[in-house]
């Protein structure tokens, strides 16, 4: 119960992360593995943010450039469909898609992250009408999945995780089939290419599972898995059915781990890597990137994987100290990131082909960093269709507080080579107050989360097409009223739209029809343009105001159909209205209405002349489901505008695109991926844009062309080595991670020494960053790695705790057990070298009913107490820095018992070894012959051999007759008579002329019992006192009992620059009430007749005197546990492994 309570309390707070990191509010955006067919909104409550915003929401205007289509031959027509008897705040809509008219509509309630209940709605008509679908009663369904890979496409998958079900449909919804599964269904991801494979994942319990059937059959492909796992990447993995996933171990850190499903056949490409920061992995295209905080640093790092190669670090500019990354983009053979830095800055990013080395393209960027834990948001708007556009925020003005102020609109058509301000509509530059400042500056991502103002629209249907909301001036945020702007030329010119206030804006035909809605407002009426806004109409779409919460268009936007989501008032009345502009444009176009369009004059981007086949803006005239747009792409002479400074360079002369190094840049810095003595193309401070695709003209210049260079040797330095923990067992395989931070790699020697004689010496830090090592003998170890070359050298080391692996404990009862008399107990260890065990203390049970409080020592024997007679079962764990051991052991107190000390003759010496073995072996044989010399069950005594090898006395307790039999002082008095007549003879040895003789006798009284020495005390929690009954069993000694108040582990960590404290709870039983013991999961336990450490297999060397039936104890078990534990907290007397040194860095 300990490991399931701390796993399920360290789930919780796995689940708590990913809901803050993934949060569920939100007015409208995508869920469904990022499936452009599932749009999820939420009917929301209206709330005026920001007066001074909100103002200008209300304020809505239609100038004379609108003009009403009531009088239209053809005009807009609508229909509207309530839906019935639902209030909820919650809707997932689904279209089918490629030719389909079918469209799904899945309202939900969540409350606490979970669905409560739901409704589910089918229409055949593209949402004109819809009809509801009913499921099993208890049914409550939460997500829409459709294949994408399936012939026809008509499967569909919906999830119930109240219920673990699938719902199945293989007609586009018309009919279904139930499907229970193992686990609830928090995610699917359906394979990007493989019909029928699927990816479940199970949040709470972190289990993921595949499935090969469209979820009919399922099998657990991992556990312990962070939300963030991918399928294979085409042509990027060997195969296709290759599973990249991040694996935590609960407590601060994951580890990348990549399996081939289903059988999760590990195909990790890079283990050396180690432990990664949490919910770090991403997996894009060639690229895997994690963030990974080195011990003691606040900041992570991020390492690339490319082409599925080795992780290697990332390098920014060593100026700046970047504490969060986001990958904006990975495609076009380049990495865009955006890096948060401690400076207080946010900066734009491009990467090399290998995504290894970044150089800034724009800095201070709009950012919001509230957005969530391990989560950065961007002002940055990628507009789609045209290849490198990308319109950026920039704070302009940062004050000395660090406070923003100005905030300004750019766009690049290079990806980040080269970056200018919008120019707004030349009517508009009249009424700015500085005309060389006048701009247009847009709302992106901040103003969306902040104030719920809708982003940038771009479709990659409609290149050169772009709806955004903002405002012309010096700045974003001017005071001046926010309008709709327009272009239709990629971002280079801009038109404003005749009506104020913030819409939902919706593209339609491929760009044939655009719609503005007010958004958050009741209305009834949809400005729509049929010319890329040129001229405006107006249309109302129900005869009652509504408050529009979604305004969708089927992904493809190659219908002249839109769906309005929404309310009559803030407290329901869900409605549907579908708007029809198929009357708007009569004609399908011909080729008459086209033309070849190009971002420039010129027409270059990135290497390319790429010339886009459109419709004509005036063209009245719908392109139709079946247009397919065609492009045309020519290859370019490479100029100075492909080319940017390299990493290390900066740009010091723009107008003749001067690079020169910067001052931050220092090679010996730089881990290079070159190998010493060989050759390698060194930049001369220019690089040409990953993404460009330019060839001749200035590529082979002196100026851009590398020069070749001979890869220079680097001292190494920054070695770091490590190992899972600072203790481990004899004969067991350590593990050793080696990380070098700087200096050459390839041509360095590493030389391991294992501090045992052991020396081992490997070339290249490829071949050394993993190693193992076996200790056969206990003691304490000092590894040392020392990497050196040409260069120089360096050296790390690390100490090494190795102890032998306790086998099993043994109890004894040397004197019995009388009520009122302290009753002494004494363990004893066993394992493959006796002493060699380290410090080990032993937590002790005495099976009282009132005193079940565990004591505990360091040393292996105590004493207990017992105020009334019985059976009581005592326990003893013995526990060290790589294992422990338990033993019970059944004892009876008795009223009365009594003790006499036997004097024996010297020979005795021969048979008492001092070891436990001979000891017990001996007192066995010594109990049954003196059991027969007396004519009494053997069960009626206890014969104690002594420790000490040179004592020739035995201590013989007399315990009382179960039923009737002779009395204690009967037996006591026969004993004495036989001792006088020299008639207690024992026939230990094989020579019978060697017996052992009793020579004499005496009574040991109860106050001259031996006790041993007290325990050492602990300083530990001790509770409050309180009072106690007076037959309540008490200690005799300063053994002081573990008490639940320290059972609580509070693990601390920080992530991505980010505080984050987890309370990692540890409810324990009350036999283990302390901070100190094991992974129970790892537990073994074994019985005595079956167990190799059966107490008959401990007698070795004089096991023919034994007829190898009696045990020490029938009653007695073994658990061993040799994992990996956390020792004990409050230590005294001996070293304490709570908090161990597992790594060190030179």
């Amino acid at each position: 119960m300990e490991d399931v309570n701390t796993a399920a309390f360290a789930v919780w707070v796995h689940v708590l992360l990913i809901l803050s990191i993934h949060p569920t509010e939100g007015k409208f955006y995508r869920w469904g593995n990022d499936d452009p067919s599932v749009v999820k909104l939420e009917f929301k409550n209206v709330v005026h943010q920001n007066d001074h915003l909100m103002r200008f929401k209300r304020e809505t205007s239609s100038g004379s450039n609108i003009t009403t289509d009531s009088g239209m031959e053809h005009h807009v027509s609508s229909n509207t469909f309530v839906i019935p008897n639902t209030n909820h705040t919650q809707a997932v809509v689904h279209w089918f898609g490629d030719g389909s008219d079918v469209l799904f509509v899945l309202t939900r309630e969540s409350q606490a992250y979970r669905v409560l209940d739901s409704t589910f709605w089918r229409s055949s008509d593209y949402g004109k009408t819809f009809k509801k679908i009913a499921f099993d009663s208890d049914a409550v369904l939460e997500m829409v999945y459709k294949s994408t890979t399936e012939p026809g496409q008509k499967k569909v998958i919906l999830t119930d995780c109240t219920n673990k079900r699938l719902y199945l449909s293989s007609d586009e919804g018309l009919t279904w089939s139930r499907i229970d599964i193992p686990f609830p269904p928090d995610t699917l991801v359906l394979h990007p290419s493989e019909p029928g494979w699927i990816l479940g994942f199970s949040l709470f319990d972190m289990q993921l599972f595949v499935s090969s059937n469209y979820g009919r059959n399922w099998t657990l492909l991992h556990e312990h898995v962070m939300q963030n796992f991918f399928w294979a990447t085409e042509n990027e993995d060997q195969n296709k059915f290759t599973v990249h996933m991040e694996i935590t171990d609960y407590l601060a850190f994951s580890e990348y781990k990549a399996c081939v499903a289903p059988a999760c056949t590990d195909v990790t490409m890079d283990k050396s890597i180690g432990t990664i920061d949490p919910f770090s992995l991403s997996v894009q295209n060639e690229y895997i990137f994690i963030k990974k905080t080195k011990p003691g640093d606040h900041n992570p790092e991020l390492y690339v994987s490319y082409k599925r190669g080795p992780f290697r670090r990332a390098y920014f500019p060593l100026n700046v100290h970047p504490r969060d990354f986001l990958i904006v983009n990975a495609h076009q053979n380049q990495v865009f990131v955006a890096a948060d830095h401690e400076e207080n800055l946010v900066t734009l990013y491009l990467s090399d082909p290998t995504g290894q080395f970044y150089v800034p393209t724009l800095e201070n960027i709009v950012s919001d960093q509230e957005s969530g834990w391990f989560q950065l948001d961007i002002d940055l708007h990628e507009v789609k269709g045209i290849p490198g556009t990308y319109i950026c925020n920039q704070y302009d003005v940062p004050d000395p507080m660090g406070n923003q102020v100005s905030e300004r609109t750019f766009i690049t058509f290079d990806k980040g080579g080269n970056w200018r301000l919008l120019e707004p509509p030349e009517e508009l530059k009249s009424g700015c107050k500085d005309a060389q400042k006048c701009t247009l500056n847009l709302h992106q991502t901040y103003s969306k989360n902040k104030f719920d103002i809708p982003g940038i629209v771009s479709k990659p249907e409609t290149p050169g097409l772009i709806l955004a909301h903002g405002r012309v001036g010096e700045s974003l945020y001017n005071g001046v009223q926010a309008r709709v702007f327009i272009s239709r030329d990629g971002g280079i010119s801009w038109k404003q739209a005749p009506f104020a206030g913030y819409y939902h804006l919706n593209i339609l035909d491929q760009g044939g029809i655009i719609t503005a809605i007010l958004q958050d407002n009741m209305t009834n009426t949809v400005y729509y343009s049929t010319d890329e806004g040129s001229t405006w109409f107006s249309h109302m779409f129900t005869d009652k105001p509504m408050i529009a919460d979604g305004v969708l268009n089927e992904p493809g936007i190659n219908t002249l159909m839109v769906s309005v989501y929404g309310r009559l008032s803030e407290a329901g009345n869900r409605q549907i209205v579908q708007i029809n502009f198929t009357d708007v444009l009569p004609r399908k176009c011909s080729d008459n209405d086209y033309e070849n369009w190009t971002v420039f004059e010129k027409g270059c981007l990135l290497g390319r002349k790429m010339m886009y086949h459109r419709r004509k803006w005036d063209a009245k005239c719908y392109n139709g489901r079946d247009y397919e747009r065609p492009s045309i792409s020519s290859t370019c002479l490479c100029s100075d505008e492909d080319y940017e400074c390299d990493y290390g360079f900066e740009l010091t002369d723009a107008r003749n695109k001067i690079c020169t190094r910067a001052d931050w840049f220092d090679e010996n810095l730089i881990k290079q991926n070159c190998k010493g003595g060989h050759t390698y193309n060194k930049t001369q401070g220019y690089r040409k844009v990953a993404a460009d695709h330019c060839v001749g003209g200035v590529e082979n210049s002196d100026k851009y062309r590398p020069i070749t260079a001979t890869c220079p040797v680097h001292t190494p330095s920054g070695l770091r080595l490590s190992v899972s923990k600072a203790a481990f067992s004899t004969g067991e395989k350590i593990s050793f991670t080696l990380s070098q931070a700087q200096g050459s790699e390839f041509v360095t020697s590493y030389q391991w020494d294992f501090g045992d004689g052991s020396v081992v010496t490997l070339k290249g830090l490829a071949n050394s960053t993993q190693n193992t090592h076996i200790y056969t003998k206990a003691g304490k170890y000092n590894v040392t790695v020392t990497a050196s070359n040409s260069g120089g050298q360096a050296s790390c080391y690390i100490t090494l705790h190795i102890e032998d692996v306790l086998k099993a404990v043994y109890l004894e009862l040397p004197w019995g057990a009388q009520v009122g008399k302290p009753t002494q107990v004494r363990a004893s260890l066993f394992g493959d070298h006796l002493m060699d065990f380290g410090q080990v203390h032993y937590v002790w049970k005495f099976g009282d009913k009132y005193k079940e409080d565990p004591y505990l020592t360091w040393i292996s024997a105590t004493s207990h107490l017992y105020n009334k007679t019985g059976e009581y079962t005592i326990s003893v764990e013995a526990v060290n820095s790589v294992g422990s051991v338990t033993r019970e052991k059944t004892i009876h107190v008795y009223d009365q018992i009594a003790t006499v000390q036997l004097q024996l003759s010297k020979n005795f010496q021969v048979v008492n070894r001092a070891t436990f073995l001979s000891r017990s072996a001996a007192s066995d044989l010594l109990t049954l012959e003196l059991a027969k010399i007396l004519h009494i069950p053997s069960t009626r005594l206890i014969v104690t051999v002594p420790s000490n090898a040179t004592a020739q006395v035995i201590d013989v307790t007399v315990l009382p007759p179960e039923t009737r039999g002779l009395s204690i002082a009967q037996v006591i008095s026969i004993l004495q008579d036989k001792v006088h007549g020299r008639e207690v003879i024992f026939t230990l040895l094989i020579d019978a002329e060697n017996t052992i003789e009793a020579v004499s006798m005496k009574v040991i009284h109860s106050q001259d019992v031996p006790i041993p020495q007290n325990a050492i005390p602990l300083h530990v929690v001790t509770p409050t006192s309180s009072p106690q009954s007076a037959d309540t069993a008490t200690s005799i000694n300063t053994n002081i009992p573990v008490i639940v108040g320290v059972s609580a582990t509070i693990t601390v960590f920080l992530i991505i620059g980010i505080s984050i404290f987890i309370y990692r709870r540890k409810k324990v039983k009350k036999d283990h009430n302390y901070s100190l013991i094991m992974n129970r999961s790892q537990l073994t336990t074994t019985d005595d007749e079956e167990d190799f450490m059966d107490d008959d297999d401990f007698i070795e060397g004089i096991d023919e005197y034994l007829d190898g039936d009696d045990n020490l104890d029938g009653s007695s078990n073994i658990v061993i546990n040799t994992g990996r534990h956390p020792t004990l907290v409050m230590m005294t007397n001996g070293r304490s492994m709570s908090n161990p040194e597992t790594s060190s860095i030179c």
